[in-house]
């Protein structure tokens, strides 16, 4: 049989299929019709379509946490660099209140010249030994002076005022019987900004 007698003959029992095919036949037919494009779909499509969703999921699941962990650090970042400037600022003006080591017997002499200055008689002037903290010093030091009640208030007043930190920690006063001056014991302390920590400081001793 030739090639064009072959094709003849299929396309003669393709006009024909409708009136010689079963029913059976028929529905197979319309079934395999509608189903194999779906299944192809399916099978070749949609399963390594949905594979490659879930795994856009994932790297996205994954750059959302990667991008949360680095504005968390941006934001820690930003936050320390905030508090240093804060401590820096802080430590430029404690240096400008606290009087360095050398300047203490000056700032001594200067609450001493208040007190004359402001007609008080000074009975007892007692620094105190000096009290090691981390990154300053305490220097306490105790005064007794006798002198009228308003020259007394203006001379904490003045010491209050003073450039270097000096702060008043106690005052006892002791009115006398005899006469309108009074006598005040006070504690006051002051303080020298050394920078070191405190457990160099102990390491030093």
């Amino acid at each position: 049989m030739s090639l064009k007698e072959k094709y003849n003959e299929i396309k003669d029992r393709l006009l024909t299929w409708e009136e010689t095919s079963t029913k059976r036949e028929k529905v197979l037919l319309v079934l395999i019709t509608i189903i194999l494009p779906f299944f192809l779909f399916y099978k070749f499509y949609y399963i390594s379509s949905r594979e490659k969703i879930n795994l856009i999921k994932e790297d996205i699941k994954k750059l959302d946490l990667e991008i949360a962990k680095l504005e968390n650090f941006v934001k820690r970042e930003k936050a320390i660099e905030e508090e240093v400037r804060n401590r820096k600022k802080f430590l430029e003006e404690i240096k400008i209140i606290l009087p360095t080591e050398k300047e203490i017997p000056q700032l001594l002499k200067n609450v001493s010249d208040l007190a004359k200055k402001n007609k008080l008689e000074i009975l007892k002037f007692t620094p105190r030994q000096e009290e090691r903290q981390n990154y300053y010093n305490v220097i306490p030091f105790d005064m007794e002076l006798k002198g009228y009640f308003y020259d007394i208030l203006k001379f904490l007043n003045e010491v209050e005022k003073l450039s270097r930190l000096v702060t008043l920690k106690n005052i006892e006063f002791s009115p006398q019987a005899k006469e309108e001056k009074i006598i005040i014991k006070t504690s006051f302390v002051t303080y020298v900004y050394t920078g070191i920590p405190l457990e160099e400081k102990q390491g030093k001793k």
